[in-house]
């Protein structure tokens, strides 16, 4: 997914950090264009951090899977939001962990804080909160 961030408002119309000709002319039958508040966009980025970067630094490190390490901080952090509901399929019963994408901003900020705060504990100190200066 391709992010253009807006970054000014003159005269009720929205300036990209590109011409708009040049976005317009990326558009194909099919695609589409997804327009996300300020919001949105910060909680969109909180997101890609935790699965883009903790999650795969985090296996990588360990050796454990990314998903392994998902569902350890989402029970370790906030057990509560991330309780189990679980679905029949014939004659098994399996335990699903909703996903983080039903966390508010804030929510997702206490998420991301607690699993640093978790790797810590864990004896993983070098797990940092997300830097504005590092990102590309």
């Amino acid at each position: 997914m391709k992010l253009i961030r807006v970054t000014a408002i003159i005269d009720g119309i929205p300036i990209f950090d590109r011409p708009i000709k040049e976005l317009l002319d990326q558009c194909s039958v099919g695609g589409a264009l997804q327009l996300l508040t300020p919001e949105g966009y910060i909680t969109n980025q909180q997101i890609r951090w935790f699965k883009g970067v903790l999650l795969p630094a985090l296996s990588k490190d360990s050796g454990d899977s990314v998903e392994w390490w998902e569902t350890k901080l989402k029970l370790d952090v906030m057990p509560d939001e991330f309780t189990p509901f679980y679905i029949p399929m014939g004659k098994q019963i399996f335990p699903v962990i909703p996903s983080i994408t039903k966390l508010s901003k804030p929510k997702m900020n206490q998420m991301i804080e607690g699993s640093v705060s978790k790797c810590h504990e864990y004896g993983l100190t070098w797990v940092t909160l997300p830097d504005k200066e590092l990102r590309s």
